[in-house]
């Protein structure tokens, strides 16, 4: 009788550890699940706020040099994405290494194009030039951050 007491006793046990279990899933996505979203979503604004055209509006002011406008743009981006990098813990790998890319090539692409204008070249015409160029790399990482949001 002691042998089937201590089989039922473990079995009770392992249910109540089984559905404790369970609970604490349940209560951790519902913690988790809002933070992904706002991870989702402040990601989304940093892309988006570094799409050139909104990115050079917001930082260009006219009479500035060449210099300080480079090294404002830069900083710019530089500053977005470092009060976002904590929202890597809550979306995919695959997501953050495209936003990662996304701000890489931004910054290739705003070096690129002053290092091509000369010392003389009028900072609008540069601030005209940045507007003009495409970004892949912010758009494509925009979709799979929509793709990834519409999974949660």
């Amino acid at each position: 009788m002691g042998y089937f007491f201590n089989r039922k006793l473990k079995l009770k046990e392992f249910e109540y550890r089984l559905k404790a279990k369970a609970e604490m899933r349940v209560n951790t996505a519902k913690m988790v699940v809002p933070l992904k979203i706002q991870a989702c979503e402040r990601l989304l604004l940093f892309l988006e706020r570094s799409q050139l055209p909104v990115l050079v509006k917001r930082v260009y002011v006219p009479g500035t040099t060449k210099d300080v406008f480079h090294i404002s743009l830069l900083q710019n981006v530089e500053d977005e994405f470092e009060h976002n990098m904590a929202q890597q813990l809550y979306v995919s790998p695959a997501l953050w290494d495209a936003v990662r890319r996304a701000k890489e090539e931004l910054v290739g692409q705003i070096n690129t194009t002053f290092d091509k204008a000369e010392d003389g070249t009028d900072v609008a015409l540069i601030a005209q030039a940045l507007v003009a160029l495409p970004n892949p790399f912010v758009e494509q990482a925009i979709e799979m951050l929509k793709k990834e949001f519409n999974e949660i």
